[in-house]
């Protein structure tokens, strides 16, 4: 097994710890001496061991001379755990491949110096867009310093996803719907306006986690009855503004309902304020389901990373049905948003398709007499 299939391997490795490493990164490792895999690891869950710790433990004979594999720039400052770079230089390995620096500044490029100090040799960049592209939440965060934005929809192939009459179970297959509601498993949280959950009255869980629900509701119109507030309360995130009952609040503060106060013009959430708090409680990502409206604000105001669109083979018509991005939209063509790096999927009768927004806008041409 060469260097490239055992780097594949680790990608793998690595993303056993999806939705669990927040707000660390998918880490994985693998160890190989005389041409030979002899042990790995994968960081499981924030607070526990890292991926090279792991692999370093799990080997059961001696290191001296052998070549580790890891998908990130190993750590050298403490946190809940050691250094794992300490662990490396101790251990007896004289080679460490990995795929990318790490982008937090307390660590990158540190590790790599101190590593070569040691006398370990250490190569990097292999499979390095893929490793980064895996730990795009974790990049943001480090690079940014803000909270990852991800934006779902599910339509008609002629972009609704209610009809006139506001209904909207089911436009997408239930093999679809499975497959969104796995993806909550990927993020901190899951996000929406409070029209979906009037309307809807969604319990917004995954199938092997249970995320922090977010909703932007400027009046708190929630009910107290929904299951966002039923069921499991100190997951629940509120942003409003000026609430009309004091003693509703109260209600929910009392169930472990967080609730932060933002100024709100005309109902209008300021988005970016909304992202900067969540950021600062450990919402390293939200996973943003809707509706319309909600969804339109994050276009409108050029925040979201990446895009998931869901789209059923239907047509449902109709100058009354309701468009999946709402809000204000592009004025003229040349500022539509465009999406970068497709990924397009067969989901049973269903597409999904995958991107990047790039937010940038073309000045319209005047045009001629």
């Amino acid at each position: 097994m060469n260097d490239l299939e055992i780097m594949n391997n680790v990608l793998k490795l690595a993303k056993k710890g999806e939705g669990s490493t927040s707000p660390n990164p998918m880490v994985g490792a693998i160890i190989a001496k005389n041409g030979k895999i002899i042990s790995r690891g994968f960081h499981k869950k924030a607070g526990l061991a890292h991926a090279e710790a792991k692999a370093i433990d799990n080997a059961g004979v001696s290191l001296e001379g052998a070549k580790l594999f890891v998908n990130l720039e190993p750590c050298c400052v403490w946190g809940r755990t050691p250094p794992c770079v300490d662990k490396i230089i101790s251990s007896g390995i004289k080679e460490v491949v990995f795929s990318t620096l790490d982008p937090n500044p307390e660590v990158k490029g540190k590790s790599l110096r101190k590593l070569r100090k040691h006398g370990i040799k250490v190569k990097t960049g292999l499979l390095g867009k893929e490793a980064k592209r895996m730990n795009e939440v974790f990049f943001k965060n480090m690079e940014e310093r803000k909270t990852f934005v991800s934006l779902k929809v599910a339509q008609s192939i002629d972009g609704k996803i209610a009809t006139r009459n506001n209904k909207s179970k089911w436009i997408t297959s239930l093999k679809s719907r499975r497959y969104a509601k796995r993806m909550r498993d990927k993020y901190d949280a899951v996000l929406i306006g409070i029209n979906t959950v009037v309307k809807d009255n969604p319990a917004l869980c995954g199938i092997r986690k249970n995320p922090y629900k977010v909703v932007l509701d400027p009046s708190l119109r929630i009910p107290l009855k929904c299951k966002l507030v039923s069921n499991h309360p100190h997951k629940l995130i509120i942003f409003s503004s000026m609430p009309r009952s004091k003693q509703k609040l109260n209600i929910l503060k009392n169930k472990g309902v967080r609730i932060f106060n933002v100024n709100a013009k005309k109902q209008i959430m300021p988005l970016r304020r909304v992202l900067n708090t969540l950021y600062k409680i450990g919402v390293m990502s939200v996973y943003v389901e809707g509706g319309s409206f909600t969804l339109g604000k994050f276009i409108d105001a050029k925040i979201a990373d990446k895009i998931h669109f869901f789209i059923a083979p239907k047509i449902i018509g109709g100058d009354k049905a309701i468009t999946s991005i709402g809000a204000r939209g592009a004025a003229y063509p040349d500022n539509a948003v465009k999406i970068k790096d497709l990924h397009i999927e067969k989901i049973g009768n269903d597409f999904l398709i995958t991107g990047y927004p790039e937010f940038k806008h073309a000045k319209r041409k005047k045009q001629g007499k």
